[in-house]
């Protein structure tokens, strides 16, 4: 299979790991592999993504679509040497033919015909307060995540650790090294503001914000460190993210939940972002965003309110971007991770784009979740209005209706359903967005 690349250059420290472990945990533990093999888990899931972006006939733009067949096999060996277990995950995304033509939507899986992978491949440690990672694998933080909307979603490589002091409480710290999008074959020293195809990567995002040049020194990676604690009523979290060179970012969100034991239970919540870089390689390289150049200084307070009612959860929310004059972008936000893929944190990002995306500005949205028939029914209605500084005003429709058949446990059809009216950041008036997907989770 010609696009099968396991990366053995990635696989270095969950591999050099292993092997550590397994010589700390010496001959005595040598007649326990049987148990260790026969306590491994396989699970995850297989999908089928059908994607159509249809633009307006005056836009001069062609219609782009894609499908593919694929999903994640996930190994999770038993546990040796007194808490050490390894996991590995294969993922693939096959084509099965139907995208050999033009117009293909390469942010599925890039312009490929097929896609497989060894997405995960981590040493772990674990006991009752502390769990430790080592090599390829998922992190689940707000601007470092798996952006997990196609077949195979984008995982790290990196060092976690996670301690659990008391109950509800989660402190972090991550060093991350490389990464692979969701469109490439392997691991590299890049992100989303590198160009399409940098290093040999088949980087396939959208069109790159503020791209840096193909002869960029390459990323040397990530430091994060994270608090979260949740309660019944309570959920904060604050995070600190130093993307060498690009942005030292601040980043925080609280949210309160009055129980009143009636079904009916109001909530409200706040976030706020501070970022600068005054040595980023956006200075270095001499990059502008809407003609502006300068020092990386973003600033973004947002708030939600809302309520829970049975079967469902109505919100309404606002972020803003500040302007800054003197910086990049008049104060854009930087997101290594997520710019393009529409999968950060603030409230009012929608399906398709965000104020990540569109700049400095202000955003509203107004949400609403409902379930039916016991539950096998999920519709979620959406509806963002953006006032963008640089790039005008334009708002988004989106509609998201989930069946879950019953027939089988974990199996789901969806329909996501996204109408983008108004200027955009890749300069389109109008277009929908169209994603249909089957998965069955085991």
């Amino acid at each position: 299979m010609r696009y099968i690349h396991f990366g053995i250059k990635t696989m270095k420290i969950g591999i050099g790991a292993l092997v550590i472990a397994l010589a700390l945990a010496g001959p005595a533990r040598a007649a326990s592999l049987a148990d260790v093999l026969g306590q491994t888990k396989v699970d995850d899931n297989v999908r089928a993504y059908d994607f159509t972006r249809q633009f307006t006939p005056n836009q001069g733009k062609s219609n782009l679509d894609a499908f593919a067949l694929g999903g994640r096999l996930n190994l999770t060996s038993g546990s040796f040497a007194d808490g050490f277990n390894v996991v590995a995950s294969v993922m693939t995304a096959q084509s099965l033919g139907l995208n050999n033509h033009p117009q293909v939507d390469a942010t599925l899986m890039g312009p490929g015909q097929q896609l497989t992978v060894l997405g995960q491949a981590y040493l772990q440690y674990q006991n009752p307060m502390l769990m430790v990672r080592a090599g390829d694998q998922l992190l689940h933080t707000p601007w470092m995540n798996p952006s997990d909307s196609r077949l195979i979603p984008a995982t790290y490589q990196a060092l976690l650790a996670d301690v659990t002091p008391i109950a509800g409480m989660h402190i972090y710290a991550i060093r991350e090294y490389a990464w692979k999008s969701r469109t490439s074959s392997n691991y590299f020293k890049d992100n989303q503001y590198y160009p399409t195809t940098y290093a040999g990567d088949a980087l396939h995002g959208g069109q790159p914000i503020t791209p840096l040049p193909a002869t960029a020194q390459a990323s040397s990676g990530t430091l994060a460190f994270g608090l979260t604690y949740e309660s019944k009523a309570v959920e904060a979290k604050a995070w600190y993210y130093d993307f060498y060179r690009f942005a030292r970012t601040f980043y925080g969100e609280a949210k309160y939940t009055l129980h009143t034991g009636t079904g009916f239970s109001p909530f409200a919540g706040v976030q706020y972002l501070r970022q600068h870089e005054s040595n980023s390689f956006f200075s270095q390289y001499g990059i502008t965003d809407q003609g502006l150049g300068g020092n990386v200084d973003a600033t973004v307070p947002g708030a939600i309110i809302g309520l829970n009612v049975p079967g469902g959860q109505i919100s309404v929310a606002y972020d803003r971007v500040d302007y800054h004059a003197h910086a990049l972008g008049g104060g854009g936000v930087i997101s290594p991770f997520t710019a393009n893929y529409a999968t950060d944190p603030l409230y009012t990002t929608s399906m398709i784009r965000g104020l990540v995306e569109l700049g400095p500005g202000h955003a509203w949205k107004v949400k609403g979740v409902c379930h039916l028939l016991g539950h096998r029914l999920r519709l979620i209605a959406a509806y963002a209005v953006y006032t963008a500084h640089f790039k005008g005003n334009s708002n988004n429709t989106y509609l998201d209706v989930t069946y879950f058949p019953g027939v089988a446990p974990g199996l789901s059809i969806r329909n996501r359903v996204e109408v983008s009216r108004g200027r955009t950041a890749n300069g389109a008036d109008r277009f929908v967005y169209n994603r249909v997907m089957m998965q069955y989770d085991f």
